[in-house]
């Protein structure tokens, strides 16, 4: 096995998790030597053409397209365990942009070795697809709230989303996540302007849902704000809920909900 797998910071839950220790060896002959994407840097870019598939070991990444006015969509994110550069077009060339949020570690894998491999350990290609259909419900999820959602709601899903997808660190009373995204990058994956996502965060922030320091989310309400995302399913963090203004579940809309926010500053 090779060092960088015995030391892999998603053995037990990306790609690798299926694997035996035998598998993970023969796995280690056809990857090829880790990447180092600094923040900002791309792993490709749409259009490229790539014969290699990523798995991400460290770091954020955000999956994105172009439009023809020049305006970006962030389709989603990809974070340690995540596998990017799979899906390609018909000519063979990316679909998309795989931009380092973060700076960012990447084990490549060529697609073709990738594809000969899984057909001798079919509990890897089983998990492959796993992860992939899991990612794409979420996308879909996400996607799918941009013609339906309010702009607080799709701020909401998203947030939500993002945090269901890490460990959660309880704190004094309050649940913290990493979220090192800019405010322009949420407003390119909810279809909004950098100036509304600005104004619907501080009202989030007045109404005590959450804060944000140094590239980490505090979720204050996790109950609300996942109401707010229409996402009551998503598991409540165990610590305490802080005391928060009065908001009436039917008064979380557009509007009404700005209303409410500025009553309380």
């Amino acid at each position: 096995m090779r060092p960088e797998c015995q030391s892999c910071p998603v053995r037990r839950d990306g790609l690798c998790a299926s694997a035996s220790d035998a598998q993970l060896q023969a796995l280690g002959t056809i990857k090829h030597p880790l990447w180092h994407v600094p923040a900002g840097g791309c792993v490709f870019a749409e259009g490229d053409g790539s014969e290699m598939v990523f798995i991400i070991r460290r770091g954020w990444a955000a999956v994105s397209v172009f439009h023809e006015n020049g305006r970006r969509q962030v389709l989603r994110f990809a974070m340690p365990g995540s596998m990017v550069g799979f899906e390609t077009t018909a000519d063979g060339c990316m679909p998309c942009t795989v931009e380092a949020l973060t700076d960012l570690t990447a084990c490549p894998i060529p697609r073709q070795s990738l594809m000969r491999f899984c057909q001798t350990a079919p509990e890897l290609t089983l998990r492959m697809w796993s992860l992939l259909a899991a990612e794409t419900i979420s996308d879909w999820r996400l996607l799918g709230g941009l013609g339906t959602c309010t702009a607080t709601e799709r701020i909401a899903r998203l947030l939500v989303a993002l945090c269901q997808r890490q460990p959660r660190e309880a704190g004094a009373g309050v649940d913290e996540f990493a979220l090192p995204i800019s405010q322009t990058v949420i407003a390119d994956a909810t279809g909004l302007t950098s100036v509304h996502v600005c104004r619907t965060l501080k009202e989030m922030r007045a109404a005590r849902l959450l804060s944000f320091a140094k590239g980490r989310l505090r979720v204050m309400d996790w109950q609300r704000l996942a109401g707010l995302a229409e996402m009551t399913a998503a598991p409540a963090p165990c610590s305490a809920v802080l005391p928060s203004p009065t908001l009436q579940p039917d008064r979380w809309r557009e509007g009404v909900w700005r209303n409410a926010s500025t009553q309380i500053q």
